[in-house]
């Protein structure tokens, strides 16, 4: 308690904001996993949303209130023994509302449908509280296990699946990662992780040296106008704008389907959310550019070389960053899976980008553990638009994968993007390049 009181001081964090302390979760795995200390949530209230929901056809619908937030729980009439247990995205904890609970379903609803009618049940959860808080959201979600198993009687499920979106699938694979022994296998689309929060770093620097302007959370309204001035609306961009563009796409995978189609909505908001994370006390700890090789589209009147050596630099606080950290989810990580993992992620993400992809590649070979990780690239615009087919499909190949050992197929994330996705993109979104005719 003490090392935790010495950090959160120089972090800028009361120890009252605590509010979720070191968990064990012997339950959930056997007793093999190390104590873990997620990210505390922010020292506010909380109100709740409703939580009830109308059941599909031939399922039945439980939802209420435990220890890790609101929840819902859904069980077909047939149902085959097994659980979905889905984690959602981040939901912003500033403004008036920020501070509401709410539980959604799987996938938004099309993947709900899929799972009901396959014959699994599904739990999902609220989080204890919103913010970027994975760990905590992890946690919650863990516990929906108990909850699950008291509603049915005492019938525990027979195996459990981690299914995510976004920092929920952050969840997912942070969940494969530090409890192995709980989950069966686990789905993680367009999943954010901590080195999210160095691709905005890197992004926020880029925009102060291109643009002059330096957009402080304080003050960010105005000084998002002086920005946007700066840069132009896509596509109607400045100099400056596609300078910019170019810095964002080049060190988030390179140039790829939709990429800037996905840009559109982030140019500028990428900048805000920088500013954000170098105002929150635990992100900013281990957030940096330090080490970030800066590439750019030259041709644009900037050189790759002027802004390496004239970029602002953020260094991260060595403890919290170390593999010995605080907080195991602001910890890179370490690729040690032990069960399925099979991800999704767009080429036109600019929000949580497909470069994360490649670092948790790198991480799994390190670990040796590549043959519990599948990855899949679709050809589309911003951030989670899956379809249906995709989500679906990609659950189906992660079950017979878990069931019958037969590991599907995926896409080389190293590999250049310039024309990655077609396999597994159904269907090819509007305006896809691979539609058009030379």
């Amino acid at each position: 308690m003490r090392r935790l009181c010495t950090l959160l001081t120089a972090l800028g964090l009361s120890v009252s904001a605590v509010s979720t302390p070191t968990v064990s979760l012997r339950a959930a795995t056997g007793g093999n996993a190390a104590a873990f200390t997620p990210v505390p949530c922010a020292d506010r209230s909380w109100t709740d949303d409703d939580p009830s929901f109308a059941p599909l056809p031939d399922a039945q619908a439980l939802s209420g209130r435990y220890e890790g937030g609101l929840y819902r729980i859904e069980t077909p009439a047939n149902w085959n023994g097994e659980l979905v247990l889905w984690a959602h995205g981040l939901v912003g904890a500033n403004g008036p509302q920020g501070s509401r609970l709410a539980v959604g379903v799987p996938g938004g609803g099309p993947l709900r449908e899929h799972l009901i009618t396959g014959g699994f049940a599904w739990a999902a959860s609220s989080y204890r509280c919103n913010g970027i808080v994975p760990g905590v959201g992890l946690l919650d979600t863990m516990s929906l296990i108990d909850v699950f198993t008291r509603s049915s009687n005492g019938r525990k499920p027979s195996r459990v699946y981690l299914v995510g979106e976004s920092m929920g699938g952050n969840v997912t694979i942070l969940g494969l990662q530090e409890f192995p022994n709980a989950f069966a296998g686990g789905l993680a689309m367009c999943a954010s992780g901590p080195d999210v929060m160095d691709f905005l770093t890197a992004v926020g620097a880029a925009s102060d040296l291109i643009t002059g302007v330096t957009v402080r959370n304080s003050t960010s309204d105005q000084d998002i106008s002086l920005l946007t001035n700066a840069l132009g609306r896509p596509p109607d961009l400045t100099t400056a704008g596609r300078q910019l563009a170019s810095v964002q796409i080049e060190i988030s995978g390179g140039a790829r389907p939709f990429a800037m189609e996905g840009l559109a909505s982030r140019l500028v908001e990428n900048v805000r959310f920088a500013a954000t994370i170098a105002e929150t006390a635990v992100w900013k700890a281990v957030a940096t550019n330090a080490g970030l090789n800066y590439h750019i589209d030259e041709r644009l009147g900037l050189s790759a070389d002027a802004i390496n050596k004239r970029v602002r630099r953020r260094i991260a606080d060595a403890d919290a960053r170390s593999p010995h950290g605080l907080y195991t989810e602001a910890i890179a990580f370490d690729g040690r899976i032990e069960r399925p993992l099979l991800t999704l992620h767009g080429t036109g993400d600019l929000l949580v980008p497909i470069s994360l992809e490649r670092t948790l590649k790198r991480a799994v070979a390190r670990a040796r553990k590549e043959q519990f990780l599948v990855q899949r690239i679709m050809r589309i615009a911003g951030h989670c638009g899956f379809s249906q087919q995709e989500q679906a499909t990609a659950f189906d190949d992660l079950i017979t994968w878990v069931h019958e050992g037969k590991r599907p197929a995926g896409d080389d994330v190293l590999h250049d993007l310039r024309d990655a996705g077609l396999t597994f993109t159904s269907p090819l979104r509007p305006g896809d390049p691979g539609t058009r005719q030379p």
